[in-house]
């Protein structure tokens, strides 16, 4: 017998990335339950997408300028974060076509040492 198994979807963390937002799925969600902001971020030596979850703790304590937060909404079974400046500027350096209403859907890994949600693009 020679099974191919099949890998389950819904396991596997994915962002989506829209013309005036990032979507995170359930999976890509689970290390932002507690936050409500997050910061957002370009290694453009490593044509990578970073999403920092940034705890209360971490506001409190003025860790991050005001500026660089970026409010994640969570719902059911997604997360949001809406920026359209900073994915007008993906967009162009990366030459995503967001003119369709589907998205443009990436597989995510999590870092747990630097703690940031990667993309690969």
């Amino acid at each position: 017998m020679a099974f191919v198994w099949s890998t389950n979807e819904i396991s596997k963390k994915t962002v989506t990335i829209y013309s005036t937002n990032l979507t995170l799925n359930t999976a890509a969600c689970k290390n932002f339950e507690n936050v409500q902001y997050v910061l957002l971020g370009v290694d453009k030596e490593n044509n990578l997408l970073g999403i920092k979850p940034v705890d209360k703790t971490a506001i409190d304590e003025g860790l991050y300028p005001k500026d660089q937060l970026h409010r994640i909404s969570i719902g059911k079974s997604y997360g949001r974060v809406s920026n359209k400046n900073f994915i007008e500027n993906l967009a162009r350096d990366y030459h995503l076509d967001l003119s369709d209403k589907q998205g443009i859907k990436y597989p995510a890994n999590f870092d747990v040492v630097h703690q940031i949600l990667t993309v690969h693009l």
